[in-house]
């Protein structure tokens, strides 16, 4: 029995001495041209975004989410309430104001009625939005003439030409960074058609225990959670992962910056006389902090120490950043050396 086709590709027969057909899979390095859907021109567009291998598509990530999980009949949609409706524009039209703003509308009907949505200052939207294309809005419903929706956010489900965005009601829609002939609909809908496919090249770094013990996902669970997540909270979910594993990467270079940085010039190693830093301390009109008196312990274990210090003292407005640095300073008078703040 031969395995399945994997998502996204054709099966392709190559003449072989057993006679059996041989099918290319998806690697991280596959060129985008090759995947399903995509082809040469697509490929250029996705270039202009940086992606040009199949690693490069399953790392585009989107930026934000417009929650389609709960539509509302635009009938039903009631002043004051913030909602999502789903509809499909019937008129539009830019009207100018004495103050010089124009204001765009658009006329949205579903099975239930109608109801106009209204874009103050962004007549530029006339050039976007047409008749016959299905948008999905969400924002606030407010009384003016009649009901009217202002919305914050909209997507273009589907052109007035165009194939439909499938089954975008009902649930979260991911957007991505789109360019000039790569819509993030477009983007979306090849993401999901080849997810499946992706998922299967990204091994995950970090054992499995240290995410576990964070409540955090496994990579590949973030990964499909970003792209096709069922609610907010699961989009918001693999993201933390994502931010996670950002982080950690940040921490592990760094670590290693400071590790190199150290050994081909070694530091001066002070003596601790306790001769300044003592009376600072003696005159002080108020005992540090637990925190401060850490900090300055930490400080003089790398000062006096043969290596380079490489150290970040963090802290809010008024937590006692500066009488730190003045022990620190005095540490370094006691041993013949310069300070300044």
């Amino acid at each position: 029995m031969r395995p399945a086709t994997p998502l996204g590709w054709s099966r392709t027969s190559h003449s072989t001495g057993s006679g059996h057909a041989r099918m290319p899979a998806i690697r991280p390095d596959t060129s985008i041209k090759f995947l399903k859907g995509i082809g040469e021109r697509r490929a250029e567009a996705f270039a202009r975004l940086g992606v040009r291998t199949a690693q490069d598509l399953l790392w585009h990530i989107p930026y934000r989410y417009l929650d389609a999980s709960t539509v509302t009949p635009l009938l039903r949609a009631r002043v004051g309430e913030e909602v999502a409706c789903v509809g499909t524009v019937i008129a539009k039209r830019l009207m100018p104001t004495r103050s010089g703003l124009r204001i765009f509308t658009a006329v949205l009907r579903d099975d239930s009625g109608m109801l106009e949505c209204a874009w103050p200052g962004q007549g530029f939207l006339d050039r976007t939005i047409e008749v016959g294309q299905r948008l999905l809005v969400v924002g606030q419903v407010r009384f003016y003439h009649g009901r009217q929706l202002n919305p914050r956010e909209f997507v273009i489900l589907s052109d007035a030409e165009g194939e439909a965005d499938g089954d975008s009601s009902g649930r979260v829609l991911p957007i991505y960074r789109a360019t000039e002939g790569l819509s993030h609909k477009v983007i979306r809908g090849l993401v999901l058609r080849h997810l499946d496919g992706m998922i299967g090249f990204a091994r995950d770094p970090v054992p499995e225990r240290v995410p576990d013990s964070l409540g955090l996902p496994t990579l590949p669970e973030a990964l499909r959670a970003v792209h096709r997540p069922a609610t907010v909270e699961e989009a918001e979910a693999g993201r933390r992962r994502l931010a996670f594993d950002e982080l950690l990467d940040l921490q592990l270079t760094l670590s290693r910056a400071r590790q190199i940085a150290k050994r081909p010039r070694p530091g001066a190693p002070f003596v601790l006389h306790r001769t300044y830093t003592r009376q600072l301390a003696e005159s002080l009109p108020w005992p540090l902090t637990a925190d401060q008196t850490r900090a300055i312990r930490d400080i003089t274990a790398d000062m006096t120490a043969p290596e380079r210090m490489h150290r970040l003292l963090m802290g809010d407005v008024g937590t006692g950043k500066t009488v730190v640095a003045l022990f620190a300073m005095l540490l370094a008078l006691e041993n013949d050396h310069q300070a300044v703040l």
